[in-house]
């Protein structure tokens, strides 16, 4: 179709309209369009006009799509701008700019990461706190200018941890921190880079006053800086030591940490290889300690002030006919390796108390019989369907129970949950935990017809229970879906996996987790 120009008059074609490309069926040009046939001459003109016709709409259809592709990347790169000037303004409405720096210190806090994964990548630049001061200024004056943040210092050189801190990290740490934590774990081996431990260590050393806890994988070559800080560590509150060497002969004493004023929760490991440690007894509250009965009893008879303890003896160790009792005052937590030892034992206060379990418990009855204690929380560890029967009738007034086992047995399992469905084993139970160190089972069937025992009986205590799985599978989903009609209809129930399964059992035996972050 001819168009007239508004200016000069003339007349001009417009942009080539749609062209029907449907062919109607039985006229020769469908023929050729879905034959092979060749035209005849006299069909030639009007192929090509029809080429013709097509190519100039082609060439206006691309024309058209270019100019909008333009349009749109032009939309798009303005849409771009906009949002991100849109974000900005946004941004400064949000409640974080008005939120006082304590607060945000607070939060903080909560990003820093278990000591466990800060054990393989110390001094991490994408991890908290150091991550902290990248964000914003904002971000970093309040993380740079608040102390716990930067509190704890893990260095690793046992191998968990592939890079040693630079020393310049190690000192801006410890300048922006002001009480310190310490997680230092040293390497014996000759193929370490002991220079590199030895430096670091000295480094801290120099600010023992600010030592508040101190977990210390010792080596031989780190004695006499440990040595040299005696006297100097004024606020050394927990104290955790872990033996580093093996084949040399036991050192004969360590005493650096016997004045130190506010030490009062200890603990140590591999103690065979080391003499005495000297601290200061009679202000210890609490204690962890794998050693013969002579230096257990050494230390209990000045500790009157310990309210946990976790004494672990030798398999081997032989009792004298001795008679004197130790009186724990204040001692409200307990465990023990070998019963044997409550013979010399008497606490009071104690209100609970974990054990290896035992066929026999007259130990254990002639003890609270000697401590008039109100015993409410007991925890077995590798406890089988006859001692349930045999040892929770006789504490009817535990009202928490904890039972770990070390393999997954599904008979033996499945025994255990039977034994404890009865009411008359522990009739007034509040809390039940059944946790596996090592791996659990197949099956959970039985735990959760447990709880459903015990749980629907009339006059029923139960208010929460846990079941804790440091390896392997949890239940099947109909078993988990079962489980969670249960805590709908008001059982507080946990079912904890991994590391925090089994930070929780290593907690109902009264042993830190000091002693998983050494090993």
């Amino acid at each position: 179709m001819a168009l007239q120009c508004s200016n000069c008059g003339n007349f001009y074609s417009g942009p080539p309209g749609p062209i029907i490309v449907s062919v109607s069926p039985g006229t020769r040009h469908h023929t050729l369009l879905n034959t092979n046939e060749p035209p005849e001459d006299s069909e030639l003109t009007f192929i090509h006009s029809v080429v013709s016709e097509t190519t100039t709409r082609l060439t206006h259809l691309d024309d058209e799509i270019s100019t909008l592709r333009e349009r749109l990347k032009q939309l798009r790169d303005e849409r771009t701008a906009l949002s991100s000037y849109h974000t900005r303004n946004k941004a400064i409405l949000s409640p974080l700019r008005r939120m006082p720096p304590e607060v945000l210190a607070e939060i903080f806090s909560w990003t820093l990461p278990a000591v466990q994964n800060a054990r393989r990548s110390s001094f991490n630049m994408l991890q908290s706190p150091w991550l902290l001061t990248r964000i914003s200024s904002r971000w970093r004056a309040v993380s740079v200018s608040t102390p716990i943040l930067w509190s704890r210092l893990v260095m690793d050189y046992t191998g968990n941890s592939t890079v040693a801190p630079p020393l310049t990290l190690v000192e801006t740490q410890i300048h922006r921190a002001q009480k310190l934590h310490i997680h230092f774990y040293g390497n014996p081996s000759l193929y370490a880079d002991s220079e590199h431990q030895i430096r670091v260590f000295e480094l801290l050393s120099k600010q023992s006053s600010r030592w508040e806890e101190l977990s210390i994988g010792i080596t031989l070559q780190m004695l006499p800086l440990l040595t040299a800080v005696r006297g100097r560590m004024p606020s050394l509150k927990r104290l955790w030591i872990d033996i580093q060497w093996y084949d040399s002969p036991p050192v004969q004493s360590l005493d650096c940490f016997q004045t130190a004023p506010s030490l009062i929760d200890f603990g140590v490991n591999h103690l065979y290889r080391c003499g005495p440690i000297g601290v200061p007894a009679q202000q210890l509250t609490r204690y962890y300690l794998d050693a013969p009965w002579q230096r257990h009893s050494a230390i209990l008879k000045l500790a009157r002030n310990l309210v946990e303890a976790h004494i672990i003896l030798p398999v081997d160790e032989r009792w004298t006919n001795a008679t004197e009792i130790i009186t724990l005052p204040h001692l409200r937590r307990l465990f023990l390796s070998c019963l044997a030892a409550l013979d010399y034992l008497k606490a009071p206060a104690l209100e609970g108390f974990a054990m290896w379990a035992s066929d026999t418990v007259r130990p254990v009855e002639s003890f609270l019989g000697r401590s008039d204690c109100a015993l409410r929380t007991l925890c077995l560890r590798g406890p089988d369907a006859y001692a349930i029967t045999h040892i929770l009738p006789k504490f009817p007034s535990i009202a928490e129970l904890a039972l770990t086992v070390d393999n997954g047995d599904q008979a033996e399992m499945d025994s255990l949950m039977s034994a404890l469905s009865s009411p008359k084993v522990a009739p007034r139970l509040r809390s039940l935990i059944f946790g596996f160190e090592s791996y659990g089972v197949d099956n959970y069937t039985t735990f959760l017809q447990m709880l459903r025992a015990r749980w629907e009986i009339d006059g029923s205590a139960l208010t929460d229970s846990a079941l804790l799985l440091a390896e392997g599978w949890k239940p099947d989903p109909g078993t988990l879906d079962l489980l969670h009609a249960l805590r709908l209809d008001g059982l507080d129930l946990r079912i904890l996996a991994g590391r925090e399964a089994l930070e929780e059992i290593y907690s109902w035996f009264y042993a830190s987790n000091w002693v998983l972050w050494s090993s």
